[in-house]
């Protein structure tokens, strides 16, 4: 599909101009033309050979996408290669789409291969105020790098909340469920932003310091400030990684604990069960070896034998409970069942200077 506008003094803004106008307008030199081309087809394409005069490397840019941004020169053109972020917060799904720009000094032509809010919006301002064409097509350009930009600040609020979710949790002792997977699953899309978005401004960056002639001026003005976004944004995001790694550490101390205290917990238990193992234990041996089935065991007929076997089994089991208590006495298993309370790796909020909570702390609380 394909748009276009063109600003023509004395005709003002026409919408949609005639393709085989194109090449008059552009011929003009107080005329500019924009044109914009949503999954082109192959006889759209080529309209930028003709009449256009697009080399066919810069061609083949625009047809296929490129893995980085970058900015190009040919001549009395620049081939400029951007990305854009499609997120779907329901389904926390995140595409990155690649738009392409070649600006010439009365024209712009815009190629994506699906559609694009960012291009939208500025068409609708564009029919509301003609001044952004006016101003020639690199003002148009940075208006489109501005609403691009613009579309990375939910991701980056996105984040915030996933992140401070993930802190409360720890800070709560609250399980959640996979705070692994979810933790991974943000490093990815904060790295896959970096990824894109450090390339991109140092294009931003060189469009902005007039490095290129034919995006001075008001252009490189405009861009000025969408290059300072572009450093705020990477800020967040170099600040999200770092949390997200605490946060990892966190959710992994957190469950060193809990198998400390499932470990101790067992360990008391074992204990307990050693202690009326090891009492009973010599108690069947007696009770064993009068068991036995021998015809001459003397002291099975003594009128008193009961009596002293009984008497015998409850000494024993007193004494060796005596024993057990004086050498290992209960305050000493208790304290190893709560060692982890102290010993224990802590998750908590770091102070700031000014009396403020930031990021999380893995570690041994201080004081």
């Amino acid at each position: 599909m394909l748009k276009a506008f063109a600003w023509i003094p004395g005709s003002g803004l026409i919408k949609d101009p005639p393709r085989e106008k194109f090449a008059e307008i552009i011929a003009r030199e107080d005329a500019v033309l924009w044109v914009d081309m949503e999954s082109a087809t192959p006889s759209e394409i080529g309209l930028l050979r003709k009449p256009f005069g697009v080399h066919p490397t810069a061609v083949d840019e625009c047809r296929d996408f490129t893995p980085l941004p970058k900015v190009e020169t040919f001549g009395e053109y620049l081939l400029v290669v951007l990305h854009r972020v499609q997120f779907d917060e329901e389904s926390r799904a995140m595409n990155l789409r690649e738009i392409d720009f070649l600006l010439a000094k009365n024209w712009l032509v815009t190629v994506r291969q699906d559609s694009s809010t960012s291009v939208d919006e500025v068409q609708v301002k564009l029919q509301n105020s003609e001044h952004l064409i006016q101003e020639g097509p690199g003002r148009l350009m940075a208006a489109i790098v501005e609403v691009i930009t613009s579309r990375y600040f939910p991701m980056i609020e996105f984040l915030e909340k996933e992140i401070d979710v993930l802190e409360t949790a720890m800070l709560e002792n609250r399980k959640e469920s996979d705070p692994f997977g979810r933790i991974l699953a943000l490093r990815r899309t904060v790295v896959a932003l970096r990824r894109t978005l450090v390339p991109q401004r140092e294009v931003i960056h060189r469009l902005a310091k007039e490095e290129f002639r034919l995006a001075g001026g008001a252009t490189a003005l405009h861009l000025r400030g969408t290059h300072d976004e572009l450093y705020w944004i990477l800020t967040e995001l170099d600040i999200h990684r770092e949390l997200l790694t605490s946060a990892f550490e966190g959710h992994a101390a957190m469950g060193a604990n809990r198998l400390a205290e499932i470990s101790n917990r067992m360990n008391r238990v074992m204990e307990k069960l050693t202690r009326f193992t090891t009492i009973f234990m010599p108690l069947t041996l007696i009770t064993g070896v009068y068991g036995m089935n021998f015809k001459h065991m003397p002291e099975l007929e003594w009128v008193w034998s009961y009596p002293v076997l009984l008497i015998l089994l409850l000494s024993a089991g007193f004494v060796l409970a005596w024993y057990f208590r004086k050498t290992i006495p209960p305050a000493f298993v208790e304290s190893l069942g709560d060692m982890d309370k102290r010993v224990q790796t802590q998750v908590w909020k770091r102070p700031t200077g000014d009396g403020g909570m930031t990021g999380v702390q893995v570690g041994r609380k201080p004081g």
